[in-house]
């Protein structure tokens, strides 16, 4: 166990992300952080203060490493390297749990929703249409584009729309 205050904050927040990668929001008690901590839950109130400042640490720190695994993937290389390792990024965060745990923390309104975020969204959406036209264009058989396309809608109306 950490000895000293700071690396006793990281465990905490280490573990509180954790939590949500593997349950999503709906897991995230300041029971299961201190277990996984391997603190006592008045250290998590010491540190955080109350379970929607951890929970706001958390989702904060997820935000910043999910973006920063998919912009070092697309800086990788030009072209169709760059695709690859974005796809490989995207894989491992779906794996690990980021991307549960950002998709629940989104639908939850704990992740930052201003202006760029909504500009994500719409761009999301003209990706979801133009995805779609581009696979039809190509052949794809119809049931694969629609359920590619099916899927993609909930999951970016899962994430847009307030709980």
């Amino acid at each position: 166990m950490p000895k000293d205050a700071a690396s006793t904050r990281a465990n905490i927040l280490a573990a509180a992300v954790q939590i949500l990668q593997r349950g999503g929001i709906e897991g995230f008690t300041l029971d299961a952080v201190a277990r996984r901590a391997g603190v006592v839950k008045g250290l998590i109130v010491y540190h955080y203060a109350s379970r929607g400042r951890l929970l706001r640490a958390a989702a904060s720190q997820i935000a910043t490493l999910r973006s920063a695994g998919i912009e070092r993937a697309l800086a990788s290389g030009p072209g169709a390297g760059a695709l690859d390792a974005c796809w490989e990024e995207l894989r491992r965060q779906a794996e690990d749990g980021t991307a549960r745990a950002w998709l629940s923390l989104c639908a939850a309104g704990l992740i930052d929703r201003s202006a760029r975020h909504a500009q994500f969204e719409e761009a999301a959406r003209e990706a979801v249409i133009d995805g779609t036209a581009i696979a039809l264009a190509a052949g794809v058989p119809l049931a694969d584009a629609k359920d590619a396309y099916d899927a993609l809608w909930l999951t970016l109306l899962e994430v847009t729309q307030k709980t």
